[in-house]
């Protein structure tokens, strides 16, 4: 662990340990919903049923993970206390119970009155955890570059999560028009703005940390941070007011930040200390292949106009980038927080465990491989549209999560009984 990240400062572990469950759950009941969409991977990237399918995986999943970790490394490594810890508690319940209603609303036509409730549960719950973290900045000392890409992402989250209520409504009242500009707009807001925006400040401390890297240079980063910035601004802008030249000079300013921050990522590579590709390092090299291949999926929809590049855009770079980098982080994140919470009062009472024996490292390498398989099935099946190719690999992908349980579990369990006897015998005065 880096030495400048205050641990005491971080919140219970059952507070994160609730989002990372939940994550869990919903990432494997994503996957096992995918080969029933085998027959839609031709048709229109819009649909409700894919996007039921979207927000259930993005919501459930990658967001679900990304507000526990940021509950747990916004006060680790900003060294200030989060604001509320009920907030946080509050905000989970009621995310998943609009993430369940919101998602079924839009999957079952029958259902579509619940659509603006399970909107609201969200939009609030996603208010909740906007007003925690800018509440928490109150109290900021140290300005760097991660504390920058944070307070920024929010602030697209909020953007974002309102545009994505209007959406709900819209879609029941029909009071605006142009909705695929408020979708672009949203997808923009909340997959740019705040998730990769997320991933690339958060990245700076975990890829340092896990890979053991030191001495490189941050300008690559820097300047992702501003001309993500500018890009974004140029494409909502150029959205609202349908100026397509707005539209493409953000696409293009987003598009150099992305490769500018993955450029930073290299370098941070190039100088790690750890060179063995573990399944960690494997999970990440995979991730920033999967984003090259989704921006170019993207690029190929702008320039041809053509609805399956947009599908192949979003599998990839959900199922791909996200997966392959939140699953290796969690693997590295989640056996230290149960290690700090459960071993470090006892260093030098009790032989503790290394970080390595709470995970399965071997469930763990074959599941990447099992996941990485399966991704380059679907893909294919997407290109070449064959529905049953599809299902196998979703299928495949599907059992790749089940190892992502397993060891999820392995390590929430690990060292109990052995825990309760030496209690037992030492009891806590």
């Amino acid at each position: 662990m880096a030495k400048n990240l205050a641990t005491d400062m971080a919140p219970p572990f059952v507070l994160v340990a609730h989002y990372f469950l939940a994550g869990a759950i919903f990432y494997a009941f994503s996957a096992f919903l995918l080969p029933f969409y085998a027959n839609e991977i031709g048709g229109y990237f819009l649909s409700s049923s894919i996007a039921s399918l979207m927000h259930l995986y993005l919501l459930g999943f990658v967001m679900m993970v990304i507000f526990g970790a940021m509950y747990q490394l916004v006060p680790v490594v900003l060294e200030i206390p989060i604001f509320s810890k009920d907030f946080a508690y509050i905000q989970f319940y009621m995310f998943v119970g609009g993430i369940l209603l919101f998602t079924f609303g839009l999957w079952n036509e029958n259902y579509t009155q619940i659509l603006p409730y399970g909107a609201m549960l969200v939009y609030i719950s996603m208010l909740i955890f906007v007003a925690n973290i800018f509440l928490t900045y109150k109290n900021i000392t140290r300005w760097d570059i991660v504390a920058k890409y944070i307070l920024v992402s929010n602030i697209f989250l909020l953007i974002g999560a309102t545009i994505g209520f209007i959406i709900a409504l819209n879609l029941i009242y029909g009071f605006y028009p142009e909705l695929v500009n408020l979708v672009q707009m949203h997808i923009a807001t909340t997959i740019f703005g705040y998730i990769i925006m997320t991933i690339m400040g958060i990245g700076m401390i975990l890829l340092p940390m896990f890979s053991l890297s030191h001495g490189f240079k941050q300008t690559a980063i820097h300047m992702a941070f501003y001309t993500i910035i500018i890009g974004l601004l140029l494409f909502l802008v150029g959205t609202l007011l349908n100026l397509n030249l707005l539209k493409f000079g953000g696409v293009i300013f987003t598009t150099f930040a992305i490769f500018a921050a993955l450029y930073q990522m290299y370098l941070i590579f190039s100088t790690r200390i750890r060179k063995q590709n573990d399944f960690w390092a494997k999970n990440m090299m995979a991730s920033f292949a999967t984003l090259i291949i989704s921006f170019f999926m993207l690029a190929t929809g702008i320039i041809t106009k053509n609805d399956l590049f947009y599908i192949l855009f979003g599998f990839t770079l959900f199922f791909g980038f996200f997966t392959f980098f939140i699953v290796g982080h969690i693997y590295k994140i989640l056996p230290f927080l149960v290690w700090y919470q459960r071993y470090s009062p006892l260093v030098g009472k009790l032989k503790v465990p290394m970080l390595n024996d709470m995970i399965k490292e071997k469930v763990a390498d074959i599941q990447f491989w099992v996941t990485l398989a399966g991704l380059l099935l679907a893909i294919s099946a997407i290109i070449f549209k064959i529905p049953v190719i599809f299902q196998i690999g979703t299928v495949i992908m599907g059992i790749g999560t089940l190892m992502v349980m397993y060891n999820i579990y392995f390590t929430l369990v690990y060292g109990i009984e052995e825990l309760k006897n030496y209690y037992k015998q030492h009891p806590i005065s």
